[in-house]
């Protein structure tokens, strides 16, 4: 088949992940994706997937053009996956890559509209990947415009922050799969006095479900928007954004001093 910009793209920010073709078809856009086998890590399934993917769409790996993936935050192995796969696949082609940031990607499937929303995804360690964005509805969809930079943060750091935000009777809406993180953190009595922390977490609107978790689909269509205004990258330019060094080299450097 042939189409033109059809992009590639690739979620691989957690344990598993998902791929997606995306290309305009009679004037709308047009998502086919796969979800990667849970069982196996996507070392071993992503590049299988993009096969099958390709094949069952009728594209061949010459129309794709561009890549689009998550570069961070996430799993270290997953995005550093991603980044190779989009790098090699990218190089091969002669095409440019699109980075996109987990968070966004949150925030776009966000189910509850709202005006304003916090992306979470956990970080562990006692803490939280976080980016506020406001919504305003465009149309029959809704716009989300990024207010903060994704950063990592203790979630007793972001709680404080959160709460001087609220006034009178307002509440908090925190999108994401971090959000199971910050309740637990919440319920713990060690992290806090316990009538403080139920008060705190009666006053967050939670906004979990499994459809907040980052899709391919998602990634696809927030690269296609960058890809029209020529927001691309070199893939040799392409890099993981993990936020922070890994266990293994924070150990490495606590031995060095």
């Amino acid at each position: 088949m042939k189409a033109e910009h059809v992009l590639l793209a690739l979620e691989t920010s957690g344990k598993s992940g998902s791929v997606a073709v995306v290309h305009h078809s009679d004037g709308r856009l047009v998502c086919d994706s796969e979800i990667l086998s849970p069982d196996s890590g996507s070392a071993k399934t992503l590049a299988p997937a993009i096969e099958r993917l390709m094949s069952k769409s009728g594209i061949e790996m010459e129309s794709l053009s561009a890549v689009a993936l998550l570069t961070g935050p996430g799993s270290f192995t997953g995005l550093r996956v991603g980044v190779a796969t989009a790098k090699a696949m990218a190089y091969a082609l002669r095409i440019p890559t699109i980075e996109i940031d987990t968070l966004d990607v949150i925030a776009l499937q966000c189910p509850v509209a709202s005006s304003s929303i916090y992306a979470v995804l956990d970080a562990y360690r006692g803490q939280v990947f976080c980016a506020e964005y406001s919504v305003r509805a465009v149309g029959f969809t809704n716009q989300f415009d990024k207010v903060s930079q994704t950063e990592i943060v203790d979630i007793g750091v972001l709680l404080d922050r959160l709460e001087k935000r609220v006034v009178g009777t307002q509440t908090i809406d925190l999108c994401g799969p971090g959000c199971d993180r910050i309740r637990k953190f919440l319920a713990d009595p060690g992290n806090g006095q316990p009538e403080i922390a139920s008060a705190r977490a009666q006053r967050i609107r939670w906004i979990d479900d499994p459809l907040t978790a980052p899709h391919a689909e998602s990634v696809g269509r927030l690269g296609y928007e960058k890809f029209l205004v020529g927001d691309v990258l070199d893939p040799f330019c392409l890099q993981p954004r993990y936020y922070r060094a890994s266990a293994a080299e924070e150990l490495a450097k606590d031995k060095a001093y």
